[in-house]
């Protein structure tokens, strides 16, 4: 489909980098331990170096894709997590659907995630199941104000957590509010952690996973 596609909610942008993250995803299922700890999201979760953040994890494995929204994610759920059969799953996912090619509300990107979170417990009932909030952007880059285009916001970013919460009540659920382990003291993000103002750096993932770390081991 074309980069400048008009918004349009019956079709998705699945690119050619996307198709071929989901085949590697595939390819390293294979070869996969049972009950290790996957990681389930988008770019923040493929751009993360598990074996530098969590060497005390034996059997990790990274299903992020860049670029990938919840509903995308929801219909990849049996090759990038139930087919693992792991131990603990955590799962980011939320900024790209209020990109301008989904925007998505929070309720709907919440329930999305409690779709996959069902599908992961009917399958994998003993799998314990970290949901995380989304990270806030630097809206003077990532925006929709600066943008000119979506919905993204930290005000909208935060509603999505909220949403998760009021959707999802199973007690087999963990949240883990990440949102504020990159911000200072008065909630703002602090922008040195960031490399674009959406991603961030290795500083910005020390935080981000040692806040995830303390919750999950």
């Amino acid at each position: 489909m074309k980069e400048n596609m008009k918004y349009d909610t019956h079709y998705y942008q699945l690119r050619e980098y996307v198709l071929t993250r989901m085949m590697n995803i595939i390819i390293q299922q294979k070869t996969a331990q049972d009950d290790g700890i996957v990681f389930y999201g988008d770019s923040l979760t493929e751009l993360c170096d598990l074996d530098k953040y969590y060497p005390e994890i034996k059997n990790k494995y990274n299903c992020g894709i860049c670029g990938i929204t919840s509903d995308m994610l929801l219909h990849f759920i049996d090759e990038g997590v139930i087919k693992y059969r792991p131990s603990k799953v955590i799962i980011m996912i939320g900024t790209n659907d209020l990109g301008d090619t989904v925007m998505a509300s929070p309720r709907e990107i919440a329930l999305n995630i409690k779709e996959m979170v069902e599908i992961i417990h009917n399958n994998l009932p003993k799998c314990q199941i970290y949901l995380l909030s989304s990270i806030p952007c630097i809206e003077k880059e990532h925006g929709y104000k600066a943008k000119k285009s979506g919905l993204r916001s930290n005000d909208m970013l935060k509603m999505i957590f909220k949403e998760m919460k009021n959707v999802i009540v199973y007690d087999y659920i963990q949240f883990i509010n990440v949102y504020s382990s990159l911000c200072n003291k008065k909630g703002e993000p602090i922008e040195n952690l960031y490399v674009d103002g959406l991603h961030i750096n290795d500083q910005g993932y020390q935080l981000l996973t040692q806040t995830i770390r303390s919750a999950i081991l």
